[in-house]
Formats: C-alpha cells, sequence, structure tokens
C-alpha cells in the first residue's frame, strides 16, 4: 500500500499540475504514485483544491478556470492506454556452448525483464570489452544511443576494432583535454525545491569524491551553492526564476574562498577546507561555458552512433566529480522527457571509478532508469568493485574468467539460480572459461556463451 501523500508533496503536484505535466512525470518527481497524482486532480474537479495562479497577477477568474481544464484534460490524455509492445528486438549474446543454440538478451522493459541493466566482470583480457562493443552495435542499429565514460581509451578509435568502427558512428567527446559544457548548479523541471536541490546534489556529489567533508563542511559547501545561486537572482520563494540560467560554476569556489577570507570562526575555517578540498575540479576548470556541448536531445535522436567521453588525463578525484556531474545532467533531462521507451544506455567501464551510494546518479540510474528508459552497463575486473545494489539491480550478468577469491560473484549466481551445484562449482566453471565465452546469468537462466563476433553479426 501506498505511504500517506505528504502536504509538501500535494503543494508539489499542484504546482506541477498547473505547469502542465503529465501524470507519471509528476508522480516520478514529487515520489508518489500515478494513482495519488489522479487522486488530487479529481480533487481539483471537485473544487477541494485549486490550481496555483503561476501567470502574472492581474489574470481573470475566467482564463484560470480555462487553464485548470487545459491541464486536467492533458493529464487525463495522458493516462497509460495499456501495455505496450517491445519496440527493440533481441539482442544475439552468442552461442550456447554446450548446446550451441543461439542465446539472445532482450533490454526492452516491454519484454517483461526486470530491468535492462547488464554488469560485466572479468580480468583483463578476458573479452569485456569487445562484447560491450557488440552489444552498442546491436543496440546502434535499432535506434539506441549509448554514452560511453572511457577512463582509460579502450574506447577510442585508436583502440576499437575496426568492425565496431565500421558498424556504428563513433563520436568522441574529449572532456579532459577540451571540457564539457556542463554546468552543476542548473535546476532540473524534476527538482520541486528549485535551489535546494541543486544545493543538496552539488554538496553531496563533492562529499562522495572527497570523503573527507564532514557534516559542517557539506552544509557551508551548500549554503555557498543557495548563495551563488540568490546573487543570479535564483530565488527558492520564486519558482519564476528556477529556469534562468545559472551562474558560472566557478563562482562556487570563488564563493566558498569569501566565505573564508571574511567570514568568522568556524564557518571560515569551513569554508577554507572545503575550498580546498574541491580546488582541483575548478583549477583544471573542466566544466565550463566554452567546452564540448552536450546536446542530450540531439544525441538520442542521433542514428546508429555510440557516443564516447573521454576522460583518460583527470586524476582519479576528478574523473568522478565529473562522472557525477555529467550523469547527474543525463538524469535531469531523461526525467523532463518524462517516462518512456528505451531510449539510451550509460556504459561505465570500470566500476571502481565511481560510486555506488545512496543518493548517487548511478545507484539512481539503477533503481529509477528502467522507467525513464535508460539502461546502465557497467563493467570492472573485480568483483569487489560491485556493490550489493548493483548486482541486485541488474538483470543481466556477463561473467568473463575470473578469480573470485571471495565468492561474491558464484554465492550471486548459485542464489539467483537456485542451483544444487553449490557455489563451488561456479567458481570451477568461472576460472575455466575461454577468452571471449562468458557465463550469462539471463532471466534466472545460467549457460556459459561464446560471444559472437562482430563480422558474424554484421557482416563487415
Amino acid at each position: 500500500m501506498p505511504k500517506r501523500i505528504t502536504q509538501e508533496q500535494r503543494d508539489a503536484v499542484l504546482h506541477m499540475l498547473a505547469e502542465g505535466h503529465d501524470r507519471d512525470t509528476i508522480a516520478a518527481a514529487v515520489g508518489v504514485t500515478p494513482g495519488q497524482v489522479s487522486a488530487v486532480s479529481a480533487h481539483v474537479k471537485m473544487g477541494t483544491y485549486s490550481l496555483p495562479d503561476l501567470d502574472a497577477v492581474g489574470q481573470n477568474g475566467a482564463a484560470a478556470k480555462s487553464r485548470t481544464a487545459e491541464v486536467l484534460e492533458r493529464l487525463e490524455r495522458s493516462a497509460p492506454a495499456g501495455p505496450t509492445k517491445p519496440q527493440i528486438a533481441p539482442v544475439l549474446l552468442g552461442d550456447d556452448v554446450e548446446t550451441r543454440e543461439q542465446v539472445y538478451w532482450n533490454p526492452d522493459p516491454a519484454s517483461g525483464l526486470t530491468n535492462p541493466h547488464v554488469l560485466i566482470v572479468g580480468e583483463s583480457g578476458s573479452g569485456k570489452t569487445y562484447a560491450i562493443c557488440c552489444l552498442l552495435a546491436e543496440l546502434a542499429r535499432q535506434g539506441v544511443v549509448s554514452i560511453v565514460f572511457d577512463y582509460g581509451q579502450g574506447f577510442s578509435r585508436q583502440s576499437l576494432s575496426p568492425e565496431f568502427v565500421q558498424a556504428v558512428k563513433v563520436v568522441e567527446l574529449h572532456a579532459s583535454r577540451d571540457g564539457i559544457d556542463v554546468n552543476p548548479l542548473r535546476i532540473f523541471p524534476s527538482d520541486v525545491h528549485g535551489p535546494v536541490n541543486a544545493a543538496q546534489r552539488v554538496a553531496d556529489t563533492f562529499a562522495r569524491v572527497y570523503p573527507k567533508i564532514g557534516v559542517q563542511q557539506h552544509a557551508v559547501l551548500r549554503q555557498a551553492v543557495l548563495d551563488v545561486l540568490y546573487k543570479a537572482g535564483i530565488n527558492g520563494d520564486d519558482r519564476n526564476t528556477w529556469a534562468a540560467d545559472p551562474p558560472a560554476f566557478k563562482n562556487l569556489h570563488d564563493r566558498l574562498n569569501e566565505v573564508a577570507a571574511n567570514g568568522t570562526g568556524g564557518m571560515a575555517r569551513h569554508a577554507a577546507s572545503v575550498a580546498s578540498h574541491v580546488a582541483t575540479l575548478f583549477f583544471f576548470n573542466t566544466l565550463r561555458p566554452n567546452g564540448q556541448k552536450l546536446d542530450w536531445a540531439k544525441m538520442l535522436r542521433a542514428k546508429a552512433t555510440v557516443f564516447v567521453i573521454q576522460l583518460r588525463g583527470l586524476e582519479l578525484s576528478l574523473e568522478r566529480a565529473v562522472t557525477e556531474f555529467l550523469l547527474w545532467n543525463l538524469i535531469g533531462f531523461i526525467e523532463s522527457l518524462g517516462p518512456g521507451p528505451l531510449r539510451s544506455f550509460a556504459v561505465l567501464d570500470e566500476a571502481h571509478k565511481i560510486s555506488f551510494n545512496q543518493g548517487s546518479p548511478v545507484e539512481k540510474l539503477l533503481r529509477e532508469g528502467r522507467k525513464f528508459g535508460v539502461g546502465v552497463i557497467l563493467a570492472s575486473q573485480q568483483p569487489d568493485d560491485f556493490s550489493p545494489v548493483a548486482f541486485a539491480n541488474t538483470a543481466t550478468k556477463l561473467i568473463f574468467k575470473l578469480t573470485d577469491d571471495q565468492a561474491v560473484v558464484a554465492r550471486h549466481a548459485q542464489r539467483r539460480l537456485k542451483d544444487e551445484n553449490g557455489f563451488n562449482h561456479f567458481l570451477k566453471v568461472f576460472t575455466q572459461l575461454p577468452r571471449g565465452s562468458a557465463y550469462c546469468v539471463l532471466d534466472n537462466c545460467g549457460r556459459a556463451v561464446a560471444i559472437a563476433d562482430l563480422a558474424s553479426r554484421f557482416g563487415v
């Protein structure tokens, strides 16, 4: 049974109804069920609640009633008409090593699979990157765009196989060299608390990247974001200001230094400390207005394309911070589109460089990405690089040759498949897999599969 809707949530629903958002978008943004949104709209019809007037003062009552009627009509028209048919054809993984039967992965949420996410683990040289390329090429051919976060140039044009480059269009964005035009201070349509959401998101991200940031430093950092936004005319009490262009991200570091220089007592000390922690990101100035543009709308409409964001050359904390802020930007855009079919995949090939902690963008994508049409492909060499959340929220696992010392993957496979042989059986299987073959855990079924190569898939 869903939790009772709070007054704060009800007010947020009413505001979003007045703005013309559809039912599912409102439910996802506010954290209520679509049915609860419908219930609030029904009360509006009965006159129990009224929609806030977001227009300029002076609008007459008749115009307001007309606006309300239009919003409610849009809400009713947006209600789901029934189950949708799969739009993505099953993707060939390869041949079952024993039966030679072809094995397929169906990432389309409408197929009934719990989620489209994939976890890939295996030692260096076992075939992980090549397998990812095979999946991305198949997805691209069906109109599903992938965004790869590349930390080691494994997906650079020089490293990719000629067959992959021929099969799809590879677009590289050199974040570490040219910068990226993304502003973490931006307020998204799903930010029901406006500047407060943006401030919390930035402070939380820095706290995950720099664990030595304590509670008091976090509070100073969060307030500094609010100060910078307010100075730029973005006021938490005035929703009409939330869509304004945010101030330059570097202004945040300037504000921290200002508080450190002019503040008193503990606040000045905490501001100085947190400013030193985050200084690297602003020193390299990777997120800047004159960097390469990230037009998500245009990117997701691209045909047969894989986008590779090159992060090589940035030190570890900077890689983590840039990745999180880029993912938050992608999530903000996807949520603004509302629930929809499978649109894209985010690919993170070195899981040890990202955070799976509660509140992180990766955790949010794993838990909620399916609803908004975003899949995640995670890959790494060691099972310990993944969190329990990652194991629990990836319906598909590709396990290449692996020394599973702690039996992390073996125990998970045994529980998932309810295999009577015990986890020692899986430990033996994982260590004996030949290069290019993976043990696939798919739809509660496990089998060793020889990954089909690109040449046989596309005749290139």
